[in-house]
């Protein structure tokens, strides 16, 4: 089965705000066995909204439309969706009584406008949207002989995202007869898509002949990789291929299963019972702030001490001035000193450090930009590398995070 996706919005066409919305609906949709031919973002004109139904519906079954349902003068999908359906918008009481109490509870005050949110297409399903005031719409139609669908929702993430979950993924799967999809997916690091697709060449080649695709998702520092397989025998295809990579490229893979690397990290601190503290002087605190986004984390980390300034990592971290006068910020010895600060004045098994130049300027002949150093200390001693990576800022501090937790997860698994 194929859908197609509208996202409806002159602020996505004028890159005033980013359409996450097409791509979280894509993976739910391949997920439960239904592909995404096209994804189209027009404009709020209904000229637009109804010619992109239009070829939407000659070619696909199920059409999926977000945006242009809020309250104000620009918000025009409901209304071309009534004209396009041939149906009148009637007052929904349910929906009217469920807004009001929405505004209530809230002590807001309702608007006319918001009133009027209650107006809805007659031939539409409703499908109640608890997380705010614009509704969602399902609607059957015929075209070409065969019974197709097309549902509106809101344009904002949460809220799109909700009726998906509970209201049309369950109705799509209980109208459609859709295929037995089995997925899986491992997260590498420290190593590019192509270098990685160079070790397992051969065990990929054979892949396509077994009904298993592949997919390499790359991001700076770090690539996932997913198989999958669709039919009565998907998951012991997908499972034995996956057990093969790991078997030939498992040192690079660091979570599974849609684990990011912090979450694994965490959790294998906590397996190890062991605690963990930063010292960071060019990631500005990125790797603190990844590992306290995990629920859970502050069994494991107990503080980053962020030595932007020479004078903090001498003052709060007990690095020798001397050092940093005859070898530099950036450099080995300097950074390990900070690691073996951060051990010591917090207390931890473990302590990350990282001093280095993000860029985009600050680069000597000697020290060019996107020179790094890091370090990891624990009771066996301290261990740093150098990192020499690019010119641009924000990779550099994503990168140089990633590498610092990658490190200490296999030495984790490795003690």
């Amino acid at each position: 089965m194929q859908a197609e996706i509208i996202t409806i919005g002159d602020e996505l066409l004028l890159g005033q705000t980013v359409d996450t919305n097409s791509a979280w609906m894509g993976d739910e949709l391949r997920q439960k066995g239904v592909a995404v031919n096209r994804v189209v973002s027009i404009s709020d004109r209904p000229s637009e909204i109804k010619s992109a139904l239009d070829e939407a519906l000659s070619r696909v079954d199920f059409v999926l439309v977000t945006g242009g349902l809020g309250p104000t003068r620009d918000d025009v999908t409901k209304h071309t969706l009534a004209d396009y359906f041939d149906t009148e918008l009637v007052l929904n009481q349910p929906v009217l009584d469920r807004i009001t109490a929405w505004f209530e509870g809230r002590g807001l005050k309702m608007l006319p406008s918001n009133r009027d949110q209650a107006l809805l297409p007659e031939a539409c399903l409703v499908l109640p949207n608890p997380r705010g005031t614009a509704m969602g719409m399902w609607f059957d139609t015929q075209r070409g002989g065969r019974e197709k669908v097309v549902v509106s929702m809101p344009g904002v993430p949460y809220e799109m995202k909700g009726l998906m979950v509970e209201e049309v993924l369950p109705r799509m799967q209980s109208k459609w007869s859709l295929p037995i999809r089995y997925q899986r997916t491992v997260l590498t690091q420290g190593i590019g898509e192509s270098f990685l697709s160079s070790i397992v060449h051969e065990w990929e080649e054979r892949l396509e002949s077994r009904g298993i695709g592949i997919a390499y998702l790359p991001a700076p520092g770090q690539v996932r990789l997913r198989l999958s397989a669709t039919g009565e025998h998907a998951r012991s295809l997908v499972d034995d291929a996956m057990n093969e990579f790991l078997n030939q490229a498992g040192e690079h893979v660091v979570a599974d299963e849609g684990m990011t690397l912090e979450e694994a990290l965490v959790a294998a601190l906590g397996r190890a019972g062991a605690n963990l503290s930063t010292a960071e002087s060019c990631t500005g605190g990125s790797i603190a702030a990844r590992l306290t986004a995990i629920p859970g984390s502050s069994a494991v980390f107990e503080g980053s001490i962020v030595a932007y300034a020479n004078a903090v990592k001498i003052n709060s971290l007990g690095v020798d001035a001397q050092l940093i006068k005859s070898h530099g910020a950036v450099s080995e010895e300097v950074v390990r000193a900070m690691a073996e600060g951060a051990r010591t004045r917090l207390g931890t098994t473990y302590a990350l450090a990282t001093s280095g130049i993000a860029g985009p300027g600050g680069g000597t002949a000697s020290k060019p930009v996107g020179t790094i150093w890091i370090a990891l200390a624990s009771s066996n001693g301290t261990s740093s590398r150098c990192l020499q990576l690019g010119n641009h800022r924000g990779r550099n501090v994503a990168r140089t995070a990633l590498e610092c937790m990658g490190w200490l997860l296999r030495e984790l698994r490795s003690a």
